[in-house]
Order: structure tokens, then C-alpha cells, then sequence
């Protein structure tokens, strides 16, 4: 494979294990321990919400990344932040957002209508994006003093509003505080942390489909995987012996692995303060 770097791997399970969620975390223990990146985790693990699942799989693992698939056409921006927000929380450090362009799964029958606004997706996904992102900002870590001598837990001046107008209105602010990445990373359009259509971006791909992925430029790769033990055993130590993917140190963040800073946009400090 003539690829000479190394690129972050994440992988999407497909086949939803048959001993429901006991087994799932069995699976994520396995991938925790392998090196594998990180586990996209989407509506098809049993029907289940995947943030739910992964918060089930927080403390079931120690490293791995758990990134959840939400589609902004079902989940509102506010429900998204404060969800994602919580994982990150959980697993500290290891949560991201994967934005899925529709969620069929959850249409109920509805189509179009079961969007929250009318705007089409190529509008309202960056929308979301850039709310989820303001509302991830508007409580900032460095606010919480915690002085117990002078009974102020919070700086309450520090918290703003997000004042996001777009596609969607979000004033917030989010009901817990930025966390321990400074925020969740990512997958998506607009001002996403990591792109994911495009030559250079990260590729969704089946395991015979990687090479020609990463010699097409792709900067990462999130592999279909349909048997795990396949990938544990024999793909993902072939990889990394051939120096194809980057194993994931034992303990990271997320955005440790994926080797990407905290963007400084949005600054909120300008916006209204919460509390006055």
C-alpha cells in the first residue's frame, strides 16, 4: 500500500451484536483495547438513542472515542450541545458528534415534515453546527471558582448568552460547562472540526476500500465493520504494522488522537451576560 503516513481510524459497527447491550460493550471493550480511535455510534445499535448507548459505554471503556450520530432535521441544536456536552463530560475528553444529513430511522413516516425547520440540509446543517458550537462556549470552564470560604461556585458575569439567528435560534445558555476537550469534536459541514465529504477528508469506508481511500487523500478513515473479530485480529494490527493508521495511545481526548486544537471562533465575550 504505498500511503508513507500514518491517519486516525474510527470505526462504525454495523451489524448490531445479538446479545444486545451487554455484548455491544464487550465489543467497545475490545476496540478500547486494541487501539482503534474511536466507535461511530448511530440509530441502528439496537434502535437505541446513541447517546444513551454511549453513555452506557462511557465507563465501560478508557480511551476509545465514542462519537454519536445526530441529525439536526430530528434533534433540535440545544438538545444536541447539551447532550454531546454531557458525554464529554462522562468520558473526559473522548465525545464527538458525527452530523448526519437525515435520519430516516426517526422520520416516523413523516418526510419533510419531521424536519424542525424547512431549510434545506446543505443550509441547516452548517446552521447547526455553528449553534451547537456558541452554545458549547456560553458557560466557560474558567468561570466555576468553586470558593467555598467565599460561597461563590460560579462567576455568573463569565456566562452568555449564544444570541445564535440563523436557520436556527438558540439564545441558551447550556446547562453545563464547557468541557474537558473545550468542546466535543466535530464530524461534519460548515465550521465542523473535521470534514467528512471531499478527497481530503475523512472517508467512510468498507475495509477493502481503505487503501484506495487514503491514496485518494483522505485525512482519516472510519471503516464499515461487519466482523469485529476480523478487524481486532488481523485488519487493524496489519494496518499498523504497515504504518497505514495511527493506534490510539492508551489514554487520550479525542481531539488528542485526531491531533486538532480548539478553535478559537466563536468568541462569545462581547455577547450579554447571563446574570447581571
Amino acid at each position: 500500500m504505498p500511503v508513507s503516513r500514518t491517519v486516525p481510524v474510527g470505526v462504525r459497527l454495523r451489524d448490531v451484536p445479538s446479545g444486545g447491550v451487554a455484548e455491544l460493550a464487550r465489543a467497545a471493550s475490545a476496540l478500547d483495547a486494541s487501539g482503534t480511535g474511536f466507535v461511530v455510534l448511530g440509530t441502528q445499535v439496537g434502535g437505541l438513542d446513541p447517546s444513551t448507548v454511549a453513555s452506557f459505554l462511557a465507563r465501560r471503556t478508557s480511551g476509545l472515542g465514542l462519537v454519536v450520530e445526530a441529525a439536526p432535521q430530528r434533534d433540535h441544536p440545544y438538545n444536541i450541545a447539551r447532550r454531546v456536552a454531557s458525554l464529554d463530560h462522562l468520558t473526559r475528553g473522548r465525545a464527538g458528534w458525527w452530523v448526519l444529513s437525515d435520519d430516516d430511522s426517526t422520520e416516523l413516516g413523516l418526510g419533510v415534515r419531521s424536519s424542525w425547520v424547512d431549510a434545506p440540509r446543505s443550509t441547516r446543517n452548517p446552521d447547526a453546527v455553528t449553534a451547537v458550537r456558541a452554545l458549547w462556549r456560553t458557560w466557560p470552564a474558567a468561570a466555576v471558582v468553586g470558593d467555598v470560604e467565599s460561597n461563590i461556585f460560579t462567576r455568573a458575569e463569565d456566562i452568555r448568552y449564544a444570541d445564535h439567528r440563523g436557520v436556527f435560534a438558540t439564545a441558551g445558555p447550556l446547562t453545563v460547562p464547557t468541557t474537558p476537550q473545550g468542546e466535543p469534536v466535530i464530524f461534519g459541514p460548515g465550521t465542523s472540526d473535521i470534514a467528512v465529504e471531499g478527497d481530503t477528508a475523512f472517508a467512510s469506508v468498507s475495509v477493502d476500500a481503505i487503501g484506495g481511500a487514503l491514496d485518494a487523500g483522505a485525512s482519516g478513515v472510519v471503516v464499515d465493520v461487519h466482523d469485529l473479530d476480523a478487524w481486532l485480529h488481523d485488519v487493524l494490527p496489519g494496518l499498523i504494522q504497515d504504518g497505514v493508521v495511527r493506534p490510539r495511545p492508551s489514554t487520550t481526548t479525542l481531539r488528542g488522537y485526531l491531533s486538532i486544537g480548539l478553535p478559537a471562533e466563536p468568541d462569545l465575550s462581547a455577547n450579554r451576560p447571563v446574570y447581571t
